[in-house]
This record gives C-alpha cells, sequence and structure tokens, in this order.
C-alpha cells in the first residue's frame, strides 16, 4: 500500500513528501549502483549500447580474439576526456582489460 501523502519532515519545509517522508528537495542521495561514484555519469542507455558493441565486435576479444570473460571497454578512459560514444567503446576480455588499464595509468 502506497504511503500516505505529508508534509515534509525537514522544519520550515511545507512541500508534499516522497517515499523517505521528505521532499524531493530534502531526500537523501539514492543508493546502489546507479548512484555510485562510478556509475553517475553513465548514460541511461548503456545497457543497448553494450548490446550494440557486443554484436558489432562479434562477441569476441579485439585484442586475443577470446569468447570468454567479455567486457566493454573505453579506447580513451572517461577519465581522460574520452565519450559514451559507441566509437569510443570496444571489447576486451577480461585479462586483456586488466592489462590495458594496468599500462594506462603508467
Amino acid at each position: 500500500m502506497p504511503r500516505a501523502r505529508s508534509v515534509c519532515l525537514v522544519v520550515g519545509c511545507t512541500a508534499v513528501t516522497a517515499s523517505s517522508g521528505r521532499c524531493e528537495e530534502h531526500a537523501p542521495p539514492k543508493r546502489g549502483w546507479a548512484s555510485s561514484a562510478r556509475n553517475r555519469n553513465r548514460p541511461g542507455d548503456f545497457h543497448k549500447r553494450r548490446a550494440m558493441v557486443l554484436a558489432r565486435d562479434r562477441f569476441a576479444c579485439q585484442r586475443c580474439g577470446s569468447a570468454s570473460e567479455l567486457e566493454v571497454d573505453h579506447l580513451v578512459p572517461v577519465s581522460k576526456g574520452g565519450a559514451w560514444d559507441l566509437t569510443n567503446l570496444w571489447l576486451l576480455c577480461r585479462d586483456c582489460h586488466r592489462r590495458k588499464t594496468y599500462f594506462e595509468d603508467r
């Protein structure tokens, strides 16, 4: 059963509450993978982009050709100005991805 609408719990605020008992302005930050610092800038359609990259790269690592433990990686990391474009995404196996990331940080 949905929670009854009421006034925000914050003193002086007369806005209608959200699910936490506080209005949207005073609500606590959301938790979970979608709100973590790592995924905050991830586009909402990432799963569609991932599927497109998997199909485009024919379900194989673009370095070694392996078909197991595949991960979508950025050619240019987002932290270094890379975008979430399909042209900046490619498919790597876990070992190649770790190797690439290790040498990027040096």
